[in-house]
């Protein structure tokens, strides 16, 4: 038996106590989901049957709760397999021009005949024979041909990928994101997703000032985030609120305009929360960023939801925005310039202090109107397939 093999390793979900199995159950079935392969499950490693030499395993780096991950070889527990699977991924490795090496072996499985010294030893001696031009530094090697003792079997690997850690999609509940084609709410929803949150997305529009372009725009971002969903998918919704805004720019001082604009499409997004079972909002807000970010006018906005609004962004700066979108794919199309709802309804002087008190008796004045008008938005939200 020679199976290659990806392991799969993860770190937090090995802190987790009673529970664990729980966690470790959900990341089998979204890597079953992600990649369509067979799956084996045991304590502490997770091993998928994949060809890596012929197939893109990039998608293991885009599944939360791994932490890394290695193309390998499974083979029986006899020395002689051992050593062939050591010198294939060698070959391998100097073939990318490596020149120092290490062996690095563990012996979990304490039947086998063989110990660590004696394999460290003899393997490194059979590299060495085989492979000319090859140095041992066990200090700063290119590269290490680590070796698992297994019950199941030998497991040699010679290189860790980074995954993207954090818990798996599903086990921590549902969450509505806030998306709109900028640089910072695919960012939020990413990180949701990194604590285990199954993410749906509500964007808002306003035809005719935007136009097909921008809800393409959009829905590019949701499938930014769903390659990122553990099989899951993000569910897009798109609510048209040119007439929410349209009545607000007529009725309200303009100073108030940004905090009355964000207190609507909070109310909307709390309803439509509540009806596809979402238990929190999320949004891309990061504390004083612009005008409406500020904490007095962050805490008036959050009071017009029921739900608790998680900002995963809150005390980042831009350039750490920034860098994660590009980690992730989202920030060649969110710098792609299309008009949204947050700058063509902006006005230019907004209010960074305005008052609970001030905005709760504007909302009171406008009445059944403004109710009226959010409710015909929140009517003719549309849902995407993405």
């Amino acid at each position: 038996m020679m199976k290659k093999v990806v392991v799969v390793r993860f770190a937090e979900i090995g802190l987790k106590g009673r529970n664990r199995s729980d966690f470790e159950r959900a990341l089998v079935e979204n890597i079953k989901k992600v990649t369509g392969k067979s799956v084996e499950w045991r304590w502490g490693r997770i091993y998928v049957e994949t060809d890596w030499e012929s197939e893109d395993i990039s998608v293991f780096g885009k599944v939360f709760g791994i932490q890394n991950y290695s193309p390998a070889i499974i083979t029986e527990l006899e020395y002689g397999k051992i050593e062939e699977a050591v010198l294939k991924l060698a070959r391998m490795e100097v073939a990318e021009g490596k020149k120092t090496f290490k062996i690095n072996a563990k012996r979990p499985y304490k039947d086998f005949p063989m110990g660590i010294y004696d394999l460290n030893r003899d393997l490194g001696a059979a590299v060495l024979k085989n492979i000319g031009g090859l140095v041992v530094d066990v200090h700063e090697p290119e590269f290490t041909v680590g070796v698992e003792i297994r019950e199941e079997g030998a497991v040699v690997f010679s290189r860790k990928i980074e995954g993207p850690g954090g818990l798996p999609v599903g086990v921590s509940g549902k969450a509505l994101l806030l998306l709109s084609g900028g640089i910072d709410s695919p960012v939020a929803g990413w990180y949701a997703m990194k604590r285990g949150i199954v993410v749906s997305a509500l964007s808002f529009v306003s035809p005719p000032y935007t136009g097909k372009e921008s809800k393409e725009k959009l829905i590019k971002l949701a499938e930014v985030l769903k390659g990122y969903s553990g099989g899951k998918g993000v569910d897009l919704y798109l609510c048209p609120l040119t007439k929410v805004l349209e009545f607000l720019q007529d009725n309200v001082p303009r100073k108030y305009m940004l905090v009355m604009q964000r207190r609507s499409m909070m109310r909307i997004a709390n309803k439509l929360a509540r009806n596809i079972k979402a238990q929190v909002l999320v949004t891309g807000e990061s504390v004083g960023q612009v005008a409406s970010q500020t904490l007095t006018n962050l805490s008036v906005i959050d009071q017009a939801s029921d739900l608790a609004v998680l900002r995963p962004l809150c005390c980042f700066d831009k350039i750490e925005i920034i860098n994660i979108a590009k980690k992730i794919g989202s920030y060649d199309i969110s710098i792609i310039e299309h008009p949204d709802v947050c700058t063509i309804f902006s006005p230019k002087n907004p209010s960074t202090r305005v008052k609970l008190s001030v905005v709760k008796e504007i909302e009171k004045e406008l009445g059944e109107r403004l109710r009226v008008v959010e409710d015909e938005a929140f009517s003719y939200i549309e849902k995407v397939v993405v």
